[in-house]
């Protein structure tokens, strides 16, 4: 135990001194022993055994020189106020001449320095010298005192009584580094101790807390963590050990154990002078992977630091990892029983995409645009046993051929011009054991083909800027709308590649060839407003070719809730024969000619009605304007959309039999 004096001039202030010897307790607790000594009162050789003496004023640094043997162990105390007494100081309003009461002209003048370090530098602080003329205080309203309330004088009108003054930080600071108290216990102590302290100035407050903390945590991460992990010096002798690597070696907990032996017997390899990354190591029947850096000073070898990660640990990681891949959004939405389908063709394509997914083959997904590719892929992914895995996907022909490399395969700090200072990791990495959807392959470059061909034949990957090989567990499913065999011929498509990827292909069918579905996606896609579509509008929606597949569906069915018709496309002839043709929603047996005629005959009666309307409201300078014709033609029922109104209006202009102004001049027959 560390015994500390604390030197007073005499006894008469023994508030202080009671004080003082609660601060000191309060962060050293039963670490040392305080005694106290006066000046007046010592006696020699009476004070030998103190380890550290500690004195209020520099003054009294000399005067200890007969009593003690070494001056280096005198220590001058710098003190400051509780910080639950700032706020009330710093309200005083600025340019406040302010009055400083303390016992002594000396503790008085170190107060007010006090006060100024701690940064109220708005206020005029005058220290009270009771030897001077008192008259010159007078006009003076506010003090401020340490507990001295009885020294103010009495035309003060408020006092601010800080009482007495704690023991500043960077003495706690001196007093550990002298006496080597640096522990635990001690540091928590300050640190709750700094919280009740304004902080001045003065050498190690907030430094000393920021670097404690920053080390603590440090040692916190290093000693919890579940990697084992050991620092040595040059010739393996440990440094520091964490619990865990000393549980695995069956090593205690001094430093300079000899590692060299231990890691002999389990691998020559892990003695080689040089770094590694992840050796396979066996330790108790649990596999490792081994890794080592070495620290260097200047270019002299110092020390290593190593670390073994458990296997099982690994794979944990791993899992978490892909949870976070899927919840940041990498994840397929699409099930099977999402595919909206009746036809034979569409069955079948779903029936062997099914059994596709149940093994881990790549698959090629063929088909013309807008068939449902990307929802395939995903059904695929969600059968699969990869389902809890994340879902990546790309689309190929929408990023320049740098740019997708980038993005597949990831790359290293610095391996281009803009690249993020730590790297990014590609998508095969972000995968893990999922799938990797390629969208377009048939776009992609021959450069990145072969690239792609080593993943399919090595599972391997390379970042760019790297020479490391990575291992990669994904599945690849990949989709295109093109000839692929006429690509080959043509030279744009590695045949080689073309057979990996086409283990087992899946085509799905275009929409012109799913007749039975046509109605069915449009009833799934429209909702309620299925029930708006007369049979004429569903024998149109039959009759088209549908080159956009069901992609131009949805687009005409999101019209119709719009519009309330069809767009003007879809009611054009299409290359397809003039066939009787059973509408698959019940409805009865209609002919192509029997629409056509149909419509013509209901166009004509629309515009003859409109017509008529019109006539009837002319006048010389003014006509009807299409809001009013609207109601007028609902009232007579029939219904038509504003769309198709302004179409009707704009022929019947073409045609001379009426004139459309602008305003509220509206439409006049002619």
């Amino acid at each position: 135990m560390k015994i500390i004096y604390i030197v007073f001039n005499n006894r008469e202030k023994g508030d202080v001194l009671s004080e003082l010897l609660n601060n000191l307790k309060y962060v050293f607790e039963d670490y040392i022993k305080v005694k106290i000594c006066f000046l007046n009162e010592i006696q020699a050789g009476a004070i030998s055994d103190g380890d550290l003496f500690i004195v209020l004023y520099k003054d009294r640094v000399y005067a200890m020189k007969d009593y003690i043997s070494s001056m280096d162990k005198v220590i001058v105390m710098s003190r400051t106020i509780q910080r639950k007494f700032l706020p009330d100081v710093f309200a005083i309003p600025e340019g406040t001449d302010v009055l400083v009461v303390n016992d002594s002209t000396e503790s008085t003048l170190q107060t007010v320095n006090n006060l100024y370090e701690l940064g109220l530098n708005h206020l005029n602080l005058i220290p009270y010298i009771e030897t001077e003329d008192l008259r010159r205080y007078e006009h003076i309203r506010i003090s401020i005192t340490p507990d001295e309330e009885e020294m103010v004088p009495p035309y003060i009108d408020r006092i601010i009584n800080i009482q007495n003054r704690h023991i500043a930080m960077d003495t706690f600071v001196t007093i550990i580094n002298k006496l080597n108290l640096n522990n635990e216990q001690i540091t928590r102590n300050l640190i709750r101790y700094n919280q009740l302290i304004a902080e001045t100035g003065g050498v190690g407050n907030r430094q000393y807390v920021t670097e404690r903390l920053k080390s603590e945590i440090l040692k916190k991460i290093i000693q919890d963590s579940e990697r084992a992990i050991l620092i040595t010096d040059e010739d393996y002798r440990t440094v520091y050990v964490n619990d865990k690597a000393r549980f695995l070696f069956h090593i205690d907990d001094r430093p300079g154990v000899n590692l060299a032996e231990i890691f002999s017997a389990l691998d020559r390899r892990l003695l080689e002078p040089f770094s590694y990354d992840r050796i396979l190591l066996p330790v108790g029947g649990i596999n490792y992977l081994a890794s080592k850096r070495v620290a260097r000073v200047v270019d002299q070898i110092v020390g290593y630091y190593i670390i073994f990660e458990d296997e099982k640990e690994i794979k944990k990681t791993e899992r978490d990892l892909n949870k976070q891949l899927v919840k940041s959004g990498l994840v397929a939405k699409y099930h099977f029983d999402r595919i909206v389908g009746e036809s034979s063709v569409m069955k079948k394509s779903v029936d062997l995409a099914k059994k596709v997914a149940l093994t881990d083959f790549t698959v090629l997904i063929g088909g013309e645009s807008g068939t449902g590719k990307e929802l395939f892929a995903q059904s695929i992914h969600n059968y699969s046993a990869r389902r809890d895995q994340p879902f990546v996907a790309i689309n190929c022909a929408a990023l320049p051929e740098s740019l997708l490399e980038s993005e597949l395969f990831g790359y290293e700090k610095g391996a281009f011009t803009g690249a993020l200072n730590n790297g990014k990791l590609g998508l095969f990495e972000q995968a893990g054991k999922g799938t990797v959807f390629l969208d377009e392959i048939g776009d992609m470059s021959l450069s990145l083909q072969a690239r792609l061909l080593r993943v399919l034949q090595e599972k391997q990957i390379m970042r760019l800027g790297s020479d490391k090989v990575i291992e990669v567990d994904v599945r690849i499913i990949a989709a295109t709308n093109r000839n692929l065999e006429e690509a080959i011929r043509e030279g744009t498509f590695r045949e080689d590649l073309y057979f990996r990827l086409c283990n087992i292909p899946v085509l799905l069918p275009p929409l012109r060839e799913r007749e039975g579905d046509i109605l069915l996606l449009m009833e799934k896609m429209l909702g309620n407003n299925y029930q708006r579509l007369s049979r004429e509008d569903k024998m149109r929606l039959l009759q088209y070719d549908w080159p956009g597949n069901v992609r131009e569906l949805k687009n005409v069915a999101d019209y119709f809730i719009t519009l309330g018709e069809l767009p003007a496309g879809i009611l054009k002839r299409t290359g397809k024969p003039d066939c009787l043709r059973e509408m698959s929603r019940g409805d009865s047996v209609i002919t192509p000619d029997d629409v056509r005629k149909k419509t013509e005959i209901e166009n004509e009666s629309v515009e003859a009605a409109v017509l008529e309307i019109i006539a009837g409201r002319t006048e010389e300078h003014s006509g009807i304007g299409r809001d009013s014709l609207l109601k007028e033609l609902r009232r007579r029922n029939v219904s038509i959309s504003d769309h198709r109104l302004r179409k009707i209006l704009k022929e019947l202009e073409n045609k001379g039999k009426i004139a459309v102004g602008k305003g509220r001049s509206g439409c006049r027959a002619i």
